[in-house]
């Protein structure tokens, strides 16, 4: 119920100010895979393929990155370092910085209700990185309520949310990254990432 309340009042704003930063577009990424036996914190060989690939992949085929952001990275714990790594490559391919969302752990739905006014996203294409737990989360802030849970094990997942200025609901489309990395728009890219095996 409370989620609900925070997507209408995100609603709401945007409707009597639409022009305070809503973004053109938001690409959501779940970080890239895991090796549970190795119980560390860190992407495992193949999630830094995924990375780097996804580095390639999102300029090519959904043109230019404007901005990028990411899940929290705990310093103190070291927990939760997969999506900013995840992160990494795309902003060395596109030389911009990450943003990193501090207060993702407790204030994922805020984060995308502040994402909808932020100055910063106005117009831009953002691409965000997260936890695979609290996306649907995330989604709903943004103005998707359709998004299910997410498989622990899947990490295959690209949503695209597209925004008509001063309309909050967004268009969306689901992808999977897998058959992404099949067209012809990511097997002829040019990009200053080095080409590696897909994951």
């Amino acid at each position: 119920m409370a989620m609900r309340v925070l997507v209408l009042a995100a609603a709401f704003v945007l409707a009597v100010a639409p022009a305070l930063g809503q973004p053109a577009e938001v690409i959501l990424l779940r970080h890239g895979d895991k090796d549970r036996q190795r119980g560390d914190y860190n992407l495992s060989p193949r999630g830094f393929r995924r990375a780097i690939n996804l580095g390639r992949l999102l300029p090519a085929c959904f043109g230019p990155i404007q901005r990028i952001g990411s899940y929290r990275l705990a310093v103190a714990s070291e927990k939760n370092a997969r999506s900013y790594q995840t992160a990494v490559p795309l902003a060395v391919a596109t030389g911009l910085n990450i943003k990193m969302f501090t207060d993702s752990a407790d204030g994922t739905p805020y984060d995308g209700a502040e994402l909808l006014q932020a100055g910063w996203a106005q117009g831009k294409t953002v691409v965000l990185f997260w936890e695979h737990r609290r996306m649907p989360a995330l989604a709903m802030a943004l103005g998707w309520d359709g998004m299910g849970a997410i498989g622990k094990d899947d990490f295959d997942g690209l949503y695209r949310l597209r925004y008509t200025p001063g309309k909050f609901l967004p268009d969306v489309s689901v992808s999977r990254e897998s058959e992404l990395f099949q067209q012809a728009c990511f097997v002829n890219a040019t990009s200053p990432l080095p080409a590696v095996p897909l994951p």
